[in-house]
């Protein structure tokens, strides 16, 4: 008895993931009606006509020249009428592959953007606390030095104050 309810089981999963299947082809098949066949252009008579002209300019040379050839050639083909169109534009926003140009856009180019500008200011910002750590160990520095005077001038005897006093005027300038 279980081994026919596993089997029923079985089949009725099996009949979800058949009936899922038709849906999705179903779809599929819609979608492909909906995509529009684009035209391929004719050229086969325009290749024809320039065929037909580098034929006639062979059989008219007598002479084998191939710059003169060339030359004609050159010369057909620049008389051939061309609907080249060229455009230069910027696309702010695509026509075609929307989400994709917006997922580079706002999945990496604003983000990498933001980051990049972050990490200048952090850059900056470490610096002027490098010079402002600097200055205060300088500044730490020179209070300990004006401490360490102070407290020879209160203990020292004339001697020693007399040669304080020319230390004192002989670095004082420099």
């Amino acid at each position: 008895m279980k081994e026919i309810d596993e089997l029923k089981q079985r089949m009725d999963n099996n009949d979800e993931i058949v009936d899922s299947l038709v849906k999705k082809n179903t779809e599929m098949e819609k979608q492909v009606t909906k995509i529009t066949d684009n035209p391929v252009p004719d050229y086969s008579i325009a290749i024809n006509t320039i065929l037909t002209e580098v034929r006639e300019i062979k059989q008219n040379i007598k002479q084998n020249d191939e710059l003169t050839l060339l030359k004609q050639i050159y010369e057909k083909l620049s008389k051939v009428p061309t609907s080249v169109t060229k455009q230069i534009r910027i696309l702010l926003f695509p026509e075609t592959n929307q989400g994709q140009y917006y997922k580079i856009v706002f999945g990496r180019l604003i983000p990498w953007g933001l980051c990049f500008v972050v990490i200048t200011y952090l850059y900056s910002l470490g610096g002027r606390a490098i010079d402002a750590y600097g200055q205060h160990k300088q500044s730490e520095q020179s209070a300990h030095y004006q401490r360490a005077w102070i407290y020879l001038k209160q203990i020292a005897k004339k001697r020693t104050l007399s040669a304080m006093d020319t230390a004192y005027s002989k670095t004082e300038n420099k």
